[in-house]
């Protein structure tokens, strides 16, 4: 707009005879007006006809210019009688025109300062949670950690975990299973013997994989303390045990939420594997090596849910799933291989199965608290609001839909959005007064005794996801997702284990001649 006004008025110049230098002098003063394109032309002619008498009555250029005055001065007089020859309406559009500009401008000052206060504030960080959880972990006995058992069996010479050694004939076993029992009907000697010589490579390992079963605590700490562990370090790697490298160990931005677990899935394939055996083990007889096998599983089952995280627990139960299936098929193909001591030692491991879903949801209360207290201020009195840049911090290590690319993680949008963050989403007294509510409702419903408590807790978790408490940007939200799903496994996961303990309590029966025990037994499966 303004480049055109002054295109026109240096073309309206260019086409009198006046010296170049009054030309720019006129130019330079017109454009000081600001005015509108017309009203800067009509001034332009008003001083070329002023100057074209000046020099027509013998002066020059300069001593015209000089004796013009000061510039400035003149455009501001020039622009004032401009602006009151425009009508009423159009004044009273200006003014509330440039009233709001100014208005506008102010805000912004005042909401870019605001924005850069938030974004160079940095939350207070009041409880170490990492070592709160490994203050719950519990401590190896006199017969030592299950953790150099494990490297025994699956590390090389120098402690390594053997990662593609194991997986790939952890996938032969599994692939020629999946064929197998496509067709149970049918037996192919071709797969059995794949899947015999892939357990006889990996014999060692099964032999020292049966062996944790007389030591219960896997004994690895967690985050930062899990580096102090040379042993643990050779084995998993440095990069796979805590997040970020040496700088962003030293900035301590993480929260729990971030903190890896790679024993999760080695430890997942070690159960894998004692259960493919035991399977193999009781089809060939070896009734001895399936209880061995059956029993360092269920142990394996309780490495894998050591760390205490909600993740972890579920990854046990589904260990014992994996366990239960395993003894189910095996007394319902072979019932005869067993001996009754068998039978009722197997019936009390299926019965007693040892998982803690309370504990995990407590724990993942302790995520919570960390995840806000490193995302919030803290303004002394237990409130506080939501800091874009802690937040970004702390989520992006999770990735998708919270990581990079997500709103409030890269610098610009963290910056911008951090008055909005204090006004619009939820305090830190809210966040953290909703997680508990969560969190407690949760553990009402995991330890209901009677149906009725259950509905009840299950309804209050469902009015904090239905009726609008929640807020819609609640971060705590993304910690316990699908509580109506986490609340129901304890009782599939327990109907299961009824199932295949009442079965094997059957074939006891059955061989005690207890017509009454058969009959209780049949009813409950």
């Amino acid at each position: 707009m303004f480049g055109r006004t002054r295109r026109a008025v240096q073309a309206a110049l260019a086409a009198n005879t006046l010296p170049d230098e009054l030309k720019g002098f006129i130019a330079s003063l017109v454009a000081r007006t600001r005015l509108r394109r017309a009203e800067q032309l009509d001034i332009a002619a008003e001083l070329t006809s002023h100057f074209s008498e000046g020099l027509a009555a013998g002066k020059s250029a300069d001593a015209l210019v000089a004796s013009y005055g000061d510039a400035r001065q003149s455009a501001r007089e020039l622009r004032a009688s401009a602006i009151a020859k425009r009508s009423a309406l159009d004044r009273a559009a200006g003014r509330l025109v440039k009233w709001s500009s100014i208005g506008f401008t102010a805000l912004l000052a005042v909401y870019l300062g605001s924005a850069t206060a938030i974004y160079l504030r940095e939350p207070v960080i009041a409880f170490d949670a990492r070592a709160a959880v490994n203050a719950r972990l519990p401590k190896a006995g006199p017969e030592g950690r299950a953790l150099e058992l494990y490297i025994a069996a699956l590390g090389d010479e120098e402690g390594r975990y053997r990662g593609e050694w194991f997986a790939e004939h952890l996938i032969m076993i599994e692939t020629a299973l999946e064929q197998i029992d496509g067709d149970p009907t049918v037996r192919n000697p071709a797969l059995e013997q794949t899947i015999r010589r892939s357990l006889q490579e990996l014999a060692t390992a099964i032999d020292t994989l049966r062996t944790v079963r007389t030591r219960p605590t896997l004994g690895m700490a967690l985050g930062t303390d899990a580096l102090r562990d040379d042993a643990a370090v050779r084995f998993f790697g440095a990069g796979a045990l805590d997040y970020g490298g040496t700088q962003a160990r030293a900035e301590d931005p993480r929260s729990l939420a971030s903190m890896l677990l790679p024993q999760t899935l080695v430890l997942r394939g070690a159960a894998k594997l004692l259960c493919h055996d035991a399977r193999m083990s009781a089809q060939d007889g070896r009734i001895d090596d399936f209880m061995d096998s059956v029993e360092a599983a269920i142990v394996c089952g309780g490495h894998v849910g050591e760390p205490g995280f909600l993740v972890c627990v579920l990854s046990e139960m589904g260990v014992y799933h994996r366990v239960i299936d395993t003894v189910r098929t095996a007394v319902e193909q072979s019932p005869e291989a067993f001996s009754e001591a068998q039978l009722e030692r197997l019936e009390a491991l299926i019965r007693g199965l040892p998982y803690d879903l309370v504990a995990a949801v407590e724990a993942e209360h302790l995520v919570l608290r960390d995840l806000i207290q490193r995302s919030f201020s803290d303004d002394g009195r237990g409130d506080g609001a939501l800091l874009p840049r802690a937040w970004g911090r702390v989520v992006t290590p999770l990735g998708p839909p919270f990581g990079h690319g997500a709103p409030m993680t890269s610098a610009p949008i963290a910056f911008l959005a951090g008055p909005f963050a204090v006004s619009a989403l939820p305090s830190r007294r809210e966040a953290e007064s909703w997680a508990a509510q969560r969190v407690s409702a949760t553990i009402g419903a995991l330890s209901a005794t009677t149906p009725a408590e259950f509905e009840a807790y299950k309804g209050e978790l469902d009015a904090m996801k239905d009726d609008g408490q929640s807020p819609l940007f609640s971060v705590t939200a993304v910690m316990l997702p699908h509580v109506d799903r986490l609340i129901e496994h304890p009782k599939r996961m327990r109907r299961i284990q009824i199932d295949a303990a009442d079965l094997i309590a059957r074939e006891r029966a059955k061989r005690a001649g207890d017509s009454e025990a058969i009959t209780a037994t049949d009813r409950s499966l």
